[in-house]
C-alpha cells in the first residue's frame, strides 16, 4: 500500500501500471543510487498525480457528480473517431507525449468531472459586477483589442493670422463644425471636419498626447510644416463600453475566470477535509 485517499486505496501496482513504459525505462537506463532516486521520484510524482484525482473523484461524488471508467472510455472513443485515429495512433501519439492510455483517461476522466463541475455548480453561480468588468478590460486590454474611442472634427489651417481668427470665430459660435467649414483648408472643411469615431490607438503620438483624457472640447493647435491643426472632440466612449458581441465574449472569459478560482478554492478545502495518508517508496 503506498496511499489511502478517503476510501480509496492507491496500491503500487496502480502507480507502476500508471506509466510502465518510464518504469521501465528507468531500470535500463540508470544504475545503483541513481536509479534508486529515478524510482522513489517516479513514485512521488505519479501518486501525487493519483492523489489529486481521487480528491477531484471522492469531492465531485459529495456534489453528486460521477463518471465511470465505461463512460470516460466512450469519450476517448467519440474522440478517436471524430479525429479518425486508431487505439495504435492515440497511443503513439501519448507516447510522444510520454503519456500512456492510463494516465489518458484518467485525464479525461477528471476533465468531465471538472467540466460538469464547473457549468453546474460553480459558473452558475458567478456574479459578474460592472467593477469586475471594467476591472478585467483594464487589466487584459492588449489581448482584447480594446482602446478609448474618440468622435473627432478636424480643422486644417494653413497660417497663425488664420488660426486665430478661426481660434476667435469657435469661441463666439461655440460650435466647431461650422468654424471648420468656413476656415478649414482641409477636403473634410464641408463636412465640418468630421473625421468619425477613431480608437485612440491608431492616433499619431502627437494627437494622441493632445486628445487623451479628454471628453468634449477643442484641442490646442498643433503645429505642423504646412500649417496647423486643431481638433475637436464631439463624444468618448471608454474602452469599457463595446459592442454586444464583444461584451458577451468578455463577460464569457469573466465568469470562467473567476469559476475556475472558486473551484480551485474548493477542490483545495474539499482536499484539507479528505483523509490522505501516504508512504513514499523507500
Amino acid at each position: 500500500m503506498f496511499a489511502v485517499v478517503g476510501d480509496r486505496v492507491i496500491t503500487q501496482y496502480d502507480i507502476e501500471t500508471l506509466n510502465p513504459q518510464r518504469l521501465k525505462l528507468i531500470y535500463e537506463k540508470f544504475q545503483g543510487e541513481e536509479r534508486q532516486a529515478q524510482i522513489k521520484e517516479y513514485y512521488r510524482e505519479n501518486m501525487e498525480n493519483l492523489i489529486d484525482n481521487y480528491v477531484i473523484e471522492i469531492a465531485a461524488e459529495t456534489e453528486g457528480f460521477r463518471v465511470s471508467d465505461t463512460e470516460a472510455e466512450a469519450a476517448i472513443q467519440d474522440i478517436m473517431q471524430r479525429n479518425n485515429i486508431t487505439r495504435k495512433m492515440l497511443d503513439e501519439l501519448l507516447a510522444a507525449q510520454h503519456q500512456t492510455y492510463e494516465q489518458y483517461k484518467w485525464k479525461i476522466k477528471i476533465d468531465i468531472l471538472s467540466a460538469r463541475l464547473m457549468s453546474s455548480v460553480f459558473r452558475a453561480k458567478v456574479v459578474v459586477t460592472d467593477d469586475d468588468f471594467k476591472k478585467f478590460v483594464t487589466q487584459n486590454e492588449k489581448n482584447l483589442d480594446l482602446s478609448d474611442t474618440y468622435e473627432l472634427r478636424m480643422m486644417k489651417v494653413s497660417t497663425k493670422e488664420k488660426l486665430d481668427e478661426a481660434l476667435k470665430d469657435f469661441n463666439t459660435n461655440k460650435n466647431f463644425a461650422d468654424t471648420a467649414k468656413k476656415y478649414s483648408e482641409d477636403k473634410l472643411a464641408s463636412d465640418g471636419g468630421y473625421l468619425g469615431w477613431v480608437e485612440l490607438g491608431f492616433l499619431d503620438e502627437k494627437i494622441r498626447e493632445l486628445i487623451v483624457g479628454m471628453k468634449q472640447g477643442v484641442t490646442k493647435p498643433l503645429e505642423d510644416v504646412d500649417g496647423y491643426r486643431v481638433f475637436y472632440v464631439e463624444s468618448y466612449k471608454e474602452k469599457t463600453e463595446v459592442g454586444s458581441d464583444k461584451k458577451e465574449n468578455i463577460m464569457r472569459a469573466i465568469k470562467d475566470k473567476k469559476a475556475t478560482e472558486t473551484f480551485q478554492q474548493w477542490l483545495q478545502d474539499k482536499k484539507e477535509g479528505i483523509f490522505i495518508q501516504r508512504k513514499y517508496a523507500a
